[in-house]
């Protein structure tokens, strides 16, 4: 099976998964979780298993007795089933113990302090498997799928166990953990201050300037997203919303029954939501039903926004949108995650998850590695997708380097005199920095430190959400329905 394709995560993420391997942090949030709901996996019993096991239990016991030191039998017994899961290269399979299963279980009741993302193990290195949760810590510090995690607080990586990465990686709000990260060429430390990950998963609002417009942003699909869907869709029309804009820009999934309630609020009973395809199973459909949506419907003119990380049950929202409701879907092409998860108990106080479905669009299309393209393309502007600027490096006067040409190029986007396609730190920076710094109540010295750096950051995000290209798309679509 291909490696998950890689999405850069971009400056508007930086304010602004799905089963996963191993919980990163905090494992807030699951692909699509299945439950078994009393269903069980058949499993061959015949045509040669007895003699793997004898395989298997003849090297436990020359590793038992014959290597030189001491070994843990349980030590042993996982990694055996972490070797064999991931032997058959899938992402978003694995096997987790006791413990790391008791810890996952825990996360997603929706109690947890950490960073916000998630990880699986490449060649042996923790990577990060998808976009960190919307809003966390590890959002805000511009992590993205992909990346390698060298060291944790000054440790190396290498040579641990998953679980043993999370632990340290774990920790309290408030809390500061040092992360040496590997993407593609360059290496680099991030400090990440911990928090409580963020529970609600549905936010909502009256547009300040369009008053019959109701905007709701949906940060993840959680147990409880589709009565937050419903209380907020509720408080919106009592606040005078006739029409509505729904955001689920970088959304890394979630539970599959809630984004099946709150896509069947838009759909005809009967009509398609998604279709899955298994071996074990074959094809099968999901449709809009009373049972889904208790017969309450959404038919105010509504759109969405995607981006490049609206994963997995966002994507399922997405395709139910032009597929069944056709409804306009705007923004850029969603991250491409088409498989499911089943989470099945082991009878050693462990949980497998297994990918055992493929999901596909209700006209029948696999959007794996490929994504759903919107019916209406709007992109970022470029200045939004830079990467984090490094503040390992104090920038003064002759300065000359790619970051030195981000900063300029903010500057120039905020207002400041200076020239946004130069890599140098010239005296027109020097002026702006020290203009920004003087407005700010920044120490005005001209040179762009780390807090000078990180502040200019925040205020190009905050300038972008003021000027949201895509939102404004949004708007103009529904103001021509």
């Amino acid at each position: 099976m291909k490696e998950k394709k890689e999405k850069k995560m971009t400056t508007f993420h930086y304010v602004v998964s799905l089963i996963v391997v191993a919980i990163f942090a905090s494992g807030a949030t699951v692909f699509i979780y299945e439950l078994n709901d009393n269903k069980q996996l058949a499993y061959e019993t015949a045509g040669g298993k007895q003699s793997d096991d004898d395989d298997l239990a003849y090297l436990y016991s020359l590793i038992e007795t014959g290597y030189i030191e001491d070994v843990d039998p349980q030590a042993l017994h996982d990694g055996a089933m972490k070797g064999m899961v991931q032997a058959i290269d899938d992402p978003y399979s694995s096997y987790l113990t006791k413990s790391e299963a008791k810890e996952f279980d825990d996360d997603i009741s929706g109690n947890f302090e950490g960073i916000g993302a998630v990880m699986t193990m490449t060649n042996d290195m923790p990577t990060v498997a998808e976009p960190p949760i919307k809003d966390s810590p590890a959002e805000k510090a511009k992590m993205q799928a992909g990346d390698i995690i060298l060291k944790v607080d000054g440790e190396e990586t290498q040579g641990k166990t998953l679980n043993e990465i999370v632990k340290t990686v774990r920790g309290e709000k408030g809390t500061d953990v040092v992360l040496d990260i590997q993407r593609d060429t360059e290496t680099f430390p991030v400090t990440i201050t911990r928090d409580v990950i963020p529970v609600d998963s549905v936010k909502g609002n009256i547009d300040k300037n369009d008053k019959d417009v109701g905007y709701i942003q949906i940060s993840s699909f959680n147990t409880t997203t589709s009565k937050e869907f419903d209380e907020v869709v509720n408080q919106l029309r009592k606040d005078g919303a006739k029409s509505f804009v729904i955001d689920v820009r970088g959304n890394p999934g979630g539970v599959l029954t809630e984004v099946e309630k709150i896509s069947s609020r838009f759909l005809e009973d009967g009509q398609p939501i998604v279709k899955f395809d298994s071996k074990l199973e074959g094809t099968e459909e999901h449709d809009a039903s009373k049972q889904l949506d208790n017969g309450e419907k959404i038919k105010e003119p509504t759109v969405l926004l995607v981006d490049e990380n609206s994963a997995s049950a966002s994507e399922i929202l997405a395709g139910a949108f032009i597929d069944s409701a056709g409804l306009d879907v705007v923004g850029e092409s969603t991250f491409g995650k088409g498989t499911v998860q089943t989470v099945i108990p082991t009878g050693d106080g462990g949980e497998l998850k297994l990918t055992i479905k493929k999901w596909l669009t209700p006209d029948g299309t696999w959007i794996h590695e490929k994504g759903v393209k919107p019916t209406i393309e709007e992109k970022k502007p470029d200045y939004i997708q830079h990467k984090l600027i490094d503040t390992k490096i104090t920038y003064k006067l002759g300065s000359t380097n790619e970051n030195v040409k981000i900063i300029n190029e903010y500057l120039n986007v905020l207002g400041y005199s200076v020239e946004d396609d130069s890599d140098t730190y010239s005296t027109e920076t020097q002026s702006a920095i020290k203009a920004f710094q003087e407005k700010n109540d920044l120490k005005a010295t001209g040179v762009a430190d780390k807090d000078t750096i990180r502040l200019l950051e925040r205020r190009i995000v905050e300038h972008w959400k003021d000027n949201d290209t895509q939102y404004q798309k949004g708007i103009e679509v529904l103001n021509k329905k």
